[in-house]
């Protein structure tokens, strides 16, 4: 009832200024014209006190709002830095980090201590939603992924094998990647032979795809749509891993969208 009220007062008094203005009307006189200023005053002020209160938005942060910060890592659309380092030249850096999106310049102050590395390579989904840390220095890293929209890591560090023998891709809310499975029957390194995972970045659910064992293992190659395409080695014996002529590869599909069933 009291906002009926309200609305109906700025059309009151609208007539009642309309009404004494009329050619010939009586109340045309210095006290009706009293009046009638004393109407719109009052309406005037009833509309004012009911008039809702905006708050100001915070400015949005900068990149030279943080001089004290060392370049951890980029890629052609965002650069990472962590904040107030100890020792800017070490190449181990411990702290809070902030995400910078080179295009549209806007800063993210991400929650959290992180353990990084410097000229750490960065990968991010199409949608520019998750940004993915490739911390280490050998084929075996550690995947740190941050959720930009909750300014805080997604899951939990997983370790991904990269270079030849595996990398990781996005696909709408996972990451599918090869994961750190070593087979001490292997002839290189510590005996990589990675297998194919899923990780959901809204559940932190692991789904395996792919299971490496003593005579196989798998590379991610690409995902096109829903389909991830991949590559599986295999040998006939163990001893095969010594002789590359020996080797048999073979394209793998794996259809993502029963990943959400």
């Amino acid at each position: 009832m009291k906002n009926s009220i309200i609305t109906l007062l700025p059309s009151l008094a609208l007539a009642l200024i309309l009404a004494a203005c009329a050619p010939g009307n009586p109340a045309t006189n210095p006290q009706a014209e009293d009046q009638v200023a004393t109407v719109v005053a009052s309406t005037l002020a009833v509309m004012s006190a009911q008039a809702p209160t905006v708050e100001a938005l915070p400015p949005s942060a900068k990149l030279e709002d943080f001089p004290n910060k060392a370049f951890i890592g980029e890629n052609d659309r965002f650069s990472v830095f962590v904040l107030d380092p100890t020792d800017p030249n070490s190449p181990e850096q411990i702290g809070q980090i902030i995400i910078y999106n080179n295009g549209t310049q806007t800063v993210y102050e991400i929650v959290g201590t992180f353990r990084v590395l410097t000229s750490t390579p960065i990968f991010n989904d199409d949608l520019g939603e998750y940004v993915l840390l490739s911390v280490g220095t050998y084929t075996s890293r550690t995947a740190i992924v941050i959720s930009l929209s909750d300014k805080k890591q997604a899951v939990n560090d997983f370790c991904t094998s990269s270079g030849a023998a595996g990398s990781q891709v996005f696909w709408n809310d996972y990451v599918i990647y090869n994961n750190c499975d070593t087979f001490s029957n292997r002839p290189w390194g510590a005996g990589e032979a990675p297998s194919v995972m899923a990780v959901n970045l809204k559940t932190g659910v692991t789904t395996e795809i792919a299971k490496s064992d003593a005579l196989r293992q798998f590379t991610i190659k690409r995902v096109t749509g829903n389909t991830l395409q991949y590559e599986e080695t295999s040998v006939a014996s163990e001893a095969d891993w010594s002789n590359p002529n020996n080797q048999v590869k073979t394209d793998k599909t794996y259809d993502l969208s029963t990943l959400s069933q």
